[in-house]
């Protein structure tokens, strides 16, 4: 099969949205730009060209930051997960990475063995209440005291995660801001607290706690800097965000179909009515999600038509109804601009990260 999917990748739209976050951050705060995960779908490699302005970067994995040293990236470069030992370490050392201390099993493994190259920066994370990765509140003052302790250790940062910030009226964000400025009071190094959610609520957090660390305060925007919504119940576009994908396949069949026909696996959907079946080269293995159900909408030539039966591996069916008049290679916009992926998250029991960051290696990303 000849014809495949493209994401096209808006540089218009990311420079929108990172400057965007930018004003709602303040002109004096750093944006360390969130590219894990293939850069939430987007291709790691055609982002980095557009997001050269960035302060640093964030990537989960060591084969993310070499990816972006290979590509010429100076900035620094944050490891999110971490090391689980002395040599990915060593590796993350030599990548001249910021590395995030999150557990007291990496304190020990600093403290008990030599290191065999040069000193980096960390981020200490703290948990405040996401009981998830990062050192508890209460062992905070002596893990402070030992990374200072090891001569390895040049720089010490400190950030912390909210779990409930998609909701902007949940009492739990006030608890784990409160907890996170007690600790950073007066502290002599930078902070970091504000992911793409926090963000949108940014400057009455700066005001409201008052925040006096003696370094930079640094947002790590993610989903947000790819035009998708981070809070409930507010879509990209009150945000003033605009989509970075524009997800897309081509038409590759046409046949008509009698009422009362089954399409797909499983005869899992019956036309009601005589009409035309369209047939799409895109499926769950380039990253349109076999969770998402007949009815989900794809445009075609300006309009919305559903989609029909079960998503294949490598192919979609849509209803392109009875009167259509659409020809092999018309293009099919799966989700983007006139098609936001919120719309097309509610159709399947998936987030929108979930789908963006699904969309696989197999799809040609194209900048434009």
């Amino acid at each position: 099969m000849t014809s495949c999917p493209y994401a096209y990748i808006s540089k218009h739209a990311l420079k929108h949205n990172f400057d965007q976050l930018k004003i709602n951050s303040g002109a004096k705060s750093k944006v360390m730009c969130a590219v894990k995960g293939n850069a939430y779908g987007h291709g790691i490699v055609e982002t980095i060209k557009i997001l050269r302005e960035a302060d640093g970067y964030a990537v989960a994995r060591l084969s993310e930051a070499k990816m972006l040293r290979d590509l010429g990236i100076t900035q620094p470069i944050t490891l999110l997960g971490g090391f689980t030992s002395i040599n990915e370490l060593n590796e993350a050392i030599y990548l001249n990475c910021d590395i995030v201390i999150h557990n007291m099993n990496q304190v020990e493994q600093l403290e008990s063995r030599a290191i065999d190259r040069n000193s980096f920066a960390c981020w200490l994370k703290i948990d405040t209440g996401m009981n998830r990765l990062g050192i508890k509140v209460a062992d905070f003052f002596d893990t402070i005291s030992r990374l200072e302790s090891i001569s390895s250790v040049s720089k010490i940062s400190l950030m912390t995660h909210l779990s409930d910030a998609e909701d902007q009226s949940s009492k739990k964000n006030s608890i784990q801001l409160k907890l996170f400025r007690d600790l950073t009071d007066n502290f002599s190094g930078d902070i970091s607290f504000a992911n793409s959610a926090v963000i949108f609520n940014y400057e009455k957090l700066i005001k409201n706690y008052k925040w006096n660390n003696k370094g930079d305060i640094w947002i790590r925007p993610g989903i947000a800097l790819y035009g998708v919504s981070p809070l409930m119940e507010t879509s990209a576009k009150q945000l003033n965000l605009k989509p970075v994908m524009q997800f897309v396949s081509k038409l590759i069949a046409i046949r008509p179909i009698s009422k009362g026909e089954s399409v797909g696996y499983n005869s899992a959907w019956r036309a009601k009515n005589d009409t035309n079946i369209g047939v799409v080269s895109v499926g769950y293995g380039d990253g349109y999600s076999k969770s998402l159900i007949s009815g989900t909408w794809v445009i075609i030539n300006g309009r919305r038509v559903p989609l029909v039966g079960l998503v294949s591996m490598d192919l979609i069916t849509i209803d392109l109804g009875p009167t259509s008049d659409d020809s092999i290679g018309d293009e099919v916009v799966l989700w983007g601009e006139l098609l936001p992926v919120e719309k097309v998250a509610g159709y399947s029991n998936l987030t929108t990260y979930a789908l963006v960051t699904g969309v696989s290696e197999r799809v040609q990303r194209q900048i434009r």
